[in-house]
């Protein structure tokens, strides 16, 4: 009798430990999503404030470009012209530049404790 009562106690207390450790990891993985999810949410609209300066930034350049060479297509042609070499740089060197950092900081936030 005595061995089933502690077979009991201890069923129970293993199944406790499971319970516990379950929430435990549901709450962690809870944490690392919402640390990435606000992350992402973060960088998404500085990125988005980044874009609609560099625009106006650019229709300001063509402008002036325009007004110094007296032809309005050439100083937005030159705007165009930058854009397509920075273009064609993170094209080549998209891995080095963007995938690998990315990729790097999802599996440093992923892992983090």
């Amino acid at each position: 009798m005595q061995n089933i009562e502690k077979l009991e106690e201890i069923t129970e207390k293993v199944k406790s430990y499971i319970q516990t450790n379950y929430e435990l990891i549901k709450l962690q993985t809870i944490e690392r999503s919402s640390v990435i999810l606000a992350d992402l949410i973060s960088n998404i609209l500085v990125g988005l404030v980044v874009i609609l300066f560099v625009f106006f930034l650019s229709v300001c350049a063509g402008f002036y470009l325009s007004s110094r060479l007296g032809e309005y297509y050439l100083g937005f042609a030159i705007v165009a012209g930058f854009y397509f070499l920075c273009s064609l740089i993170l094209i080549v060197l998209r891995k080095k530049l963007l995938e690998r950092p990315m990729r790097d900081k999802i599996i440093t936030e992923i892992f983090k404790t």
